[in-house]
């Protein structure tokens, strides 16, 4: 007995001592790096990550600006607004002038904008992006700063200048915007400005649509055809038929979209034959579906030939919701034999249809639809019956809440919101304050519903409703509470971010350490496809949460047998999701990583339905897309395959995901 605890002192005298060691000795860079990540992975502010903004190694201090800006909780602004007006780092003020476009904080934006004024061309770039991030329409003092900056003599300031102001909504500064692209010299800042017209909606900019129709670059050419699409000129329906002939897919892909909203016999004609001339599968489903957008008849036989030469699922899905538009009542007897097929996709297809068809004689059709084993098709024809059979509502309502798959409780939660249901609120709180015995999406739906009540004039209503936000904030998922924090905010004006608890975190310290030392370099992926392989590199050194969750999943062979469940021509190809729904995951969410790295084409980011709601799902861009800069999470990049990306249709299948922690092999 007397060695026994002689044994047991000893071991505690060993633990004391090396906690004593492991808490004073001084960490090395992987750790430091290590430990700013592991804090901004909890979403809290906490005295240990701001005490990095004031280390003596600028690229830590850099970090840390990174990671308060990302996590973006009240106070963020402050300490960044510090950091950029006394570090004496440039690439640290730059970081922290990204970083404070993060945080949502509008306050700070006029001081951005005068700081910008007197500082090096790196800096300034960083804060008039960020001010742009912070400006809505209603800030037109800023929107006037910002629009000073296009006469500044770096390009590179220009051009963020123009981004800044399409992030900023100010379609109030088209005129100017014009004038700047007709003579402004650097090419890189001409299509900015081209980008934010087209993005803006601006109709009357079509001299500067028609300068880059014929521009080299695809890329420029798409953005012109989108401005074509919104102009009224004469010839804007002349320059989308030449587009529908471009040698880029791409372009074809924004000519069709565009064209679906002009409605000119020519429009309507030279849509209609270009079905019969589109071999491209995914240009041929744009090709339908526009046609039903513009409600064409002229294709209704070369639909039905479609359709009758036994064709793909996603060519059939577009056909049903063609015939259903154009045809109508008509439609039903060919929707009819499809609707028990095998195939999901046509499943949820016909009741999409019946529900474009929109009489009362389809309600027992998309009923049985209702009872589908797929939760896509019970949502689709969810959706078909609440539009229709505003008798029943409220027993569609209560069947989704009741369905098995998650996401059926939280379109009909969505539909109590969008409808005022108050009616609904008792079971909805009861749900909420269920705690983990509901599923924490439902959780975080209800919560979310709740701000639809909150301030009504009946005091029942508001009463339940505020005690659902008391529920949110004493949730036991961050997110949940968060929801319910920014209620508390936004409409109510309390602030309870401190009742915000740090996230769970997935990965300890030593992990996201050893992953540091380990990846000294940016790892490498091969994604294999039934159409072939493309390789990534993973930006690590960007996104090393992501990237380590994605070579995880990979490693346990998580990505086998997936497929790409959303492929949008000119946009994105998705994948990631095991239920092919887009809402499925790992049954875990993983922090957004938002960075400066733009959506170039090849750009691999992380797809989410909201902030840190990251999981399984990717997407790999077709084109650049500016708009999602900041946005979303950026992984990593194509470096060879692309054109098996392009090749990509909905339904294609992932085979396996390997990892290289070197080069390529």
């Amino acid at each position: 007995m007397k060695n026994l605890l002689i044994l047991i002192a000893v071991l505690l005298l060993a633990a004391a001592a090396y906690y004593i060691y492991d808490t004073f000795r001084e960490r090395t860079y992987p750790e430091k790096v290590g430990e700013i990540i592991y804090f901004e992975d909890q979403r809290v502010l906490s005295p240990e990550l701001t005490k990095y903004l004031e280390n003596d190694d600028p690229d830590l201090r850099a970090r840390a600006a990174l990671a308060v800006g990302r996590i973006g909780a009240p106070g963020s602004g402050k300490l960044l607004y510090e950091v950029m007006t006394s570090d004496s780092s440039m690439d640290v003020a730059a970081q922290a002038a990204f970083a404070i476009g993060l945080t949502g904080e509008k306050k700070y934006t006029a001081d951005l904008l005068d700081l910008a004024l007197d500082l090096p061309s790196k800096v300034t770039v960083r804060l008039v992006e960020a001010a742009g991030r912070l400006t809505d329409t209603s800030m037109k003092a800023e929107i006037d700063a910002i629009a000073d900056f296009l006469s500044h003599p770096s390009p590179e300031v220009r051009e963020a200048a123009c981004m800044a102001l399409f992030r900023a909504g100010a379609k109030s500064k088209a005129p100017r915007l014009i004038e700047f692209a007709l003579s402004e010299p650097d090419e890189q800042v001409q299509v900015a400005t081209l980008y934010a017209l087209a993005r803006l909606g601006v109709p009357d900019a079509f001299a500067v649509y028609e300068k880059f129709v014929a521009d080299a670059d695809p890329y420029v050419r798409s953005l012109a055809v989108r401005g074509f699409g919104l102009s009224d000129n004469a010839d804007a329906v002349r320059y989308l038929t030449i587009a529908l002939n471009d040698s880029d897919p791409r372009v074809v892909a924004q000519a069709i979209t565009d064209l679906a909203g002009k409605k000119t016999p020519e429009a309507m004609s030279r849509l209609a034959k270009k079905l019969g001339t589109v071999r491209d599968e995914k240009l041929k489903v744009a090709t339908i579906n526009a046609l039903a957008r513009q409600q064409n008849a002229e294709a209704l036989d070369a639909v039905n030939a479609v359709l009758s030469d036994g064709s793909p699922v996603n060519i059939t899905v577009a056909a049903l919701g063609y015939l259903a538009a154009i045809q109508k009542e008509r439609a039903i007897m060919l929707i009819d034999s499809l609707q028990t097929l095998e195939d999901t996709e046509i499943r949820a297809a016909c009741a999409d249809a019946y529900a474009t068809i929109g009489t009362k004689n389809i309600i027992p059709r998309l009923a049985v639809l209702f009872n589908d084993n797929s939760p896509l098709v019970r949502m689709s024809a969810f959706y078909g019956l609440v539009a229709i059979d505003s008798n029943n509502v409220t027993f569609y309502i209560g069947k989704a809440l009741e369905d098995s798959a998650y996401v059926m409780a939280i379109v009909a939660i969505d539909e109590i919101k969008n409808r005022k249901l108050a009616s609904y609120l008792p079971k909805l709180k009861s749900l909420v304050e269920a705690g983990p015995q509901t599923h924490k999406d439902i959780r975080g739906a209800i919560v979310d519903c709740s701000e639809a009540f909150i301030g009504d004039t009946v005091a029942v209503t508001d009463s339940l409703a505020r005690q659902i936000l008391i529920a949110g904030i004493l949730d036991t998922d961050q997110i949940v509470r968060r929801t319910a924090a920014d209620i508390y905010k936004d409409k109510l004006n309390e602030d309870r971010y401190d009742q915000v608890p740090p996230a769970n975190t997935r990965l300890s310290k030593r992990k996201i350490t050893g992953a540091i030392e380990k990846y000294l370099a940016n790892p490498y992926a091969t994604v294999v496809t039934n159409r072939g392989e493309f390789d990534l590199e993973l930006y690590f050194d960007i996104a090393p949460l992501s990237v380590i969750n994605f070579i995880d999943l990979a490693k346990q062979d998580y990505y086998d047998g997936i497929v790409f469940h959303r492929v949008i021509p000119n946009f994105v190809a998705q994948a990631g999701d095991p239920e092919a729904t887009g809402w499925g995951g790992p049954g875990y969410v993983i922090r957004c990583e938002y960075s400066s790295e733009p959506f170039k084409r090849g750009t691999m980011g992380m797809a989410t339905s909201g902030k840190d709601t990251g999981g399984s799902q990717f997407f790999i861009t077709h084109t650049p897309l500016p708009h999602l800069d900041g946005r979303y999470t950026v992984m990593g990049q194509v470096l060879s395959g692309m054109d098996v990306v392009d090749q990509i249709i909905k339904g294609d299948t992932i085979k396996n995901v390997l990892i290289y922690e070197g080069k390529l092999q």
